[in-house]
């Protein structure tokens, strides 16, 4: 087994397995919104290797987006997604297999954390196992009012392929984390947001146009300001507090006699006390 298996190696062996799709939809670019739509909807979003090499693509993508602002993840049809395919875990049932696709996942998702936009998965129908595992990489996790949300891999006989574990110990905190991934509970959308899993339920029947009012009320700003923020809390939650501050502080001063920063003054802005 390499330790470090070539990206090229890894897409090779992945792209064997087809079916589905994830894609980039441009269609709010003009408001510094993009979405990625998972797309199996005849395996309710089951993530086979094809589509595994799908998301680095879109991801890649994104990282040369220079004004974008948010990322929206959902599913087509009736699921978010209902896990990784079976064709896959039936014919590579082996530890050097499952090592490739978790180590060509890793890298795809550090990415997708690390870009520098708000990320948001609309999570409805079933999201399980892989799934829910896409699931809570986003900074914000909206729920549908039909959501079935589960960490279910111990059934299969597995843990978290994909590092879902670690993403929901830093979301849930470590004694929810494990006694979801120990369980295998499948939760509803109230449960998920009484966790802290989820930040909102949505309606269902218009779950998207929700999504969307919720993701343009935190990019009211500058594409610049959205990012220079997101680095901030990408770097604080992987870093030290010296470390943070540093990066805060070189994210801050180009801004300080900015364009931007002129405008705003420029308009009078005053510091209004409400008064009660």
């Amino acid at each position: 087994m390499e330790e470090n298996p070539s990206t090229e190696f890894l897409e090779n062996f992945l792209l064997n397995y087809t079916g589905g799709e994830i894609k980039l939809l441009q269609t709010y670019y003009n408001e510094g919104i993009a979405l990625l739509c998972i797309n199996h909807v005849e395996k309710r979003n089951a993530i086979t290797g094809k589509m595994l090499v799908d998301l680095r693509n879109c991801v890649l993508e994104l990282e040369k987006w220079e004004n974008g602002k948010a990322v929206i993840l959902y599913g087509e049809g009736i699921a978010f997604s209902s896990g990784g395919d079976l064709n896959f875990a039936r014919t590579e049932n082996n530890p050097t297999s499952g090592f490739y696709m978790s180590y060509y996942a890793h890298d795809t998702l550090k990415r997708f954390r690390k870009l520098p936009f708000v990320t948001v998965s609309l999570v409805h129908g079933p999201a399980l196992g892989g799934g829910a595992e896409l699931a809570v990489y986003s900074d914000y996790v909206i729920v549908a009012d039909d959501v079935k949300l589960g960490f279910v891999h111990g059934k299969m006989g597995i843990v978290s392929a994909w590092g879902g574990t670690t993403r929901l110990m830093r979301i849930v905190g470590e004694r929810k984390a494990l006694e979801m991934v120990l369980t295998s509970k499948i939760y509803s959308a109230k449960e998920c947001l009484d966790l802290g899993l989820a930040y909102k339920i949505v309606n269902s029947s218009i779950k998207l146009a929700e999504t969307l009012n919720f993701v343009r009320a935190l990019t009211v700003h500058d594409y610049s300001i959205i990012q220079s923020n997101k680095n901030v809390t990408n770097f604080v939650s992987e870093n030290s507090f010296e470390k943070s501050l540093d990066i805060e502080r070189e994210q801050f001063y180009p801004k300080w006699g900015s364009k931007l920063n002129k405008e705003a003054l420029d308009k009078r802005i005053k510091h209004v006390q409400n008064k009660n």
